[in-house]
């Protein structure tokens, strides 16, 4: 029986189904699957009860050993930052999430300090929504996110990463493209294109509403890159927070982003963390460095000078 065997099956416990939990694990369900016969066969009892498109359901034996993998799992993980601690080292698991139109920015550099400066902490990631990542922390299945501040509406502690403000972005040939700045009224009945991952829809809406604009709201979607070339064929307007050093879409057609002349709430990007999670050394290092080196990486949110 080994420790990851355990991790394993806690995962499939949680999220009670073998896909789930090896898209969350990052591995594959036969290697999943193999894995926990593996464990069973060990143990000499069954521990699930596998039901195709019904997902895995617990044993009483499973039930039992659910708590028990808990406790020792946790053992393991305090002996092995002990030992860390005493060489001088952090060791073990960090679980960050992210909205998902920040990661480009934020976690390629996240993954690559730990990986210079900490080899033993191992960075596993999470993209999601800004509501679901405050309902894993609050659950205690992140120890830390980054998310935009106006997201955040939970009693979650913060530590402030870059202040940031919406941006319009527009084709290259629109007709408001050599402006510097841009009323939201002066779009009139253009089509938007926003982003559709909660709660950004709502905070967008809100915003330009207190500005006395309702924009006309022609497609939603996730991807921030299928936005951005939707408007670059003149199919629409976005406004959105985050812009690339190059103002070019996937296919090649080229975007202005103007500033927008209303008045906006502040917002800032944040990495979100429950209080008291600062006693753990890989949360605090997390802080320290998301807080004195990525608002730099972050900057190019911040541009607005206009396009050559």
């Amino acid at each position: 029986m080994t420790l990851r065997q355990l991790e394993i099956f806690l995962v499939v416990a949680e999220e009670g189904t073998l896909a789930a939990a090896a898209q969350r694990l990052h591995m594959t369900a036969g290697s999943l699957s193999v894995a926990l016969s593996t464990l069973e066969k060990t143990l000499g009892v069954q521990l699930l009860v596998r039901r195709r498109a019904k997902g895995a359901a617990l044993t009483v034996a499973g039930r039992e050993l659910v708590e028990n993998a808990r406790q020792v799992l946790a053992s393991a993980h305090a002996l092995e930052a002990s030992a860390g601690a005493i060489r001088g080292e952090l060791v073990g698991t960090l679980t960050i999430g992210c909205f998902d139109t920040l990661s480009p920015w934020l976690v390629p550099p996240v993954l690559e300090y730990f990986a210079e400066h900490h080899p033993q902490v191992e960075v596993l990631v999470s993209e999601a929504s800004s509501d679901e990542l405050q309902r894993r922390l609050q659950q205690g299945e992140l120890d830390a996110a980054f998310m935009y501040q106006l997201h955040v509406d939970t009693d979650l502690e913060r530590a402030l990463v870059a202040a940031v403000r919406l941006q319009l972005v527009l084709p290259a040939n629109h007709r408001l493209a050599d402006r510097d700045e841009v009323h939201f009224a002066e779009l009139g009945d253009e089509p938007a294109v926003l982003l559709g991952l909660k709660p950004a829809p709502d905070l967008i809406m809100a915003m330009t509403e207190a500005a006395g604009f309702k924009p006309n709201v022609r497609w939603r979607l996730r991807n921030v890159e299928t936005i951005r070339s939707v408007v670059g064929r003149g199919l629409g307007y976005t406004v959105i927070m985050g812009r690339p050093s190059g103002d070019k879409t996937y296919d090649g057609h080229k975007l202005v982003y103007k500033r927008i002349a209303d008045k906006l709430p502040e917002n800032a990007v944040q990495l979100v963390f429950q209080s008291g999670s600062l006693g753990n050394a890989k949360i605090r290092a997390l802080r320290d460095f998301a807080t004195s080196q990525l608002g730099d990486i972050a900057d190019p949110m911040q541009h607005w000078a206009s396009d050559a």
